[in-house]
């Protein structure tokens, strides 16, 4: 499973370092493009028209540029992607009507790149209904009959557009270059209000949607259509490009505003979880344990007295420096305090806790405290109720699923089907654990046990 995962997050990588580089190189050669050629046609017009498309490309190519280092690349953030680049070849085909028209060499191209303008704004509005379903968290399934609707509104677009070269009822090039419009050039804005219609009936059915997501939203149905009518009434289309950049840039703000405070209130969990481990680290027994097996050595052993009081002031040095720590920190850190714990705890217990250490590997990064409450747990819970001596073993390896630390123990186990007691006692400790392991780094944390039989954790952090 993690090496399909792996295998499609480097898929979508390459998609994304493709569609960037893509814009890169329209920005470029469009920029040198205007810069030596057609010098003869700068008019107020043109160049506004091309200022435009170049700005309107420039500024989708750093929205995109800004997706590609954001993750997870979920459906959500890979529908927004789709949607600032169909924005981006939108601008560019514009420029390139905008470069060739009134010319009578590449009158085919200007007839061509038009086409191209008008099925890009249908798969634009498409793209956007893509989108509305991740934000608004829709399945395709759900909406069988809205999905097919817009499906086969774009389909008969791209019919209308490829019929329309041969017969030129929606527009038409002269043999000088010049674009013509047809008889029929409204028909071509159909299959846009349908889907808008579509989109417009989904947001007023997902009231349960927050207001101000919604009213951003609405912005991308707004704003161009708004535009687009005054467009019409003054002749001039040059600014509803720029219309839905405006709206796209107003949605991409807002993801990113509620993803930094979803990252925000999840530091905050991790603060709060990071903190209930190291309480849980010095709970009052375990100071009174450790501070009984002091005083006794100093009667029978002072010299062993001073090396567990060492350890035990590194021990709580490690817990509270771990309050400070917010950032995962070498798994060879981790062991050390692994190892510190592992000996406050021998010199309690004696013969009866046995604890092997077999970490070849040590080069990747774990949370501070997140591995050592598992070996806690498995001699206070496994070794202690043991009657005859007990061994846990902390191993760590390199596999193609990534780094893997296994910390099993031969003590008495327990059923995992079994429901949670009701004693009063907090059992929150191991999910604590689980769900930094998997918000910090990404990793997973299997438990394997029965009574009788020890217990088995196997915590796997993927390979960067």
């Amino acid at each position: 499973m993690v090496k399909n995962n792996n295998k499609t997050e480097n898929r979508i990588t390459n998609m994304y370092i493709i569609c960037i580089s893509v814009i890169v190189i329209l920005v470029v050669t469009s920029v040198i493009f205007c810069s030596i050629g057609h010098l003869e046609r700068l008019e107020p017009l043109y160049i506004r028209d091309v200022s435009i498309d170049i700005t309107g490309m420039i500024l989708g190519g750093l929205l995109l540029f800004s997706l590609f280092g954001d993750k997870p690349r979920d459906k959500h953030n890979r529908a927004l992607f789709r949607l600032i680049f169909t924005l981006c070849l939108l601008f560019y085909f514009d420029l390139g009507s905008s470069f060739m028209e009134g010319h009578p060499k590449v009158a085919f191209y200007v007839l061509l790149t038009n086409t191209l303008i008008f099925f890009s704004e249908a798969f634009l509005i498409y793209c956007f209904w893509a989108y509305l379903r991740e934000e608004l968290e829709i399945n395709k399934k759900d909406i069988p009959v809205l999905n097919m609707i817009c499906k086969g509104t774009l389909i008969f677009e791209l019919i209308l557009d490829v019929v329309n070269i041969f017969s030129g009822f929606l527009f038409t090039v002269n043999a000088n270059g010049d674009y013509i419009e047809g008889k029929f050039e409204g028909i071509a804005e159909l299959p846009t209000l349908i889907i808008y219609l579509t989109i417009w009936f989904v947001m007023l059915k997902a009231r349960e949607h927050p207001k101000k997501e919604r009213l951003v939203l609405l912005t991308f149905q707004v704003f161009p259509v708004i535009v687009h009518i005054l467009s019409v009434a003054t002749g001039d289309f040059a600014m509803v490009y720029p219309a839905y950049l405006f709206s796209v840039m107003l949605i991409y703000i807002n993801v990113f505003a509620r993803r930094s405070k979803k990252i925000l209130e999840q530091q905050v969990v991790l603060d709060k979880q990071s903190t209930a481990l190291m309480i849980s680290q010095i709970q009052p027994h375990f100071l009174y344990n450790v501070l009984t097996t002091i005083s006794n050595l100093c009667v029978t052993d002072p010299e062993e007295a001073e090396e567990t009081t060492v350890l035990f002031s590194q021990y709580l040095r490690t817990n509270l420096d771990s309050l400070r720590q917010t950032d995962p920190v070498p798994f060879k850190a981790e062991l050390g305090h692994i190892r510190t714990y592992a000996e406050l705890e021998k010199k309690r217990f004696g013969e009866k806790l046995n604890v092997e250490f077999d970490c070849p590997e040590t080069d990747f990064l774990v949370p501070s405290l997140g591995l050592q409450p598992i070996v806690e747990n498995s001699i206070k819970h496994g070794i202690r109720g043991k009657d005859s001596p007990g061994h846990v073993k902390i191993s760590s390896k390199k596999t193609e699923k990534g780094y893997e630390v296994v910390i099993e123990d031969d003590g008495i186990g327990f059923d995992m089907a079994a429901p949670v007691k009701e004693d009063g006692r907090s059992h929150v400790g191991m999910t604590n654990v689980r769900n930094r392991l998997k918000q910090m780094c990404e990793a997973t944390m299997e438990v394997e046990s029965s009574p009788g039989n020890g217990c088995r954790t196997t915590v796997i952090f993927p390979l960067s």
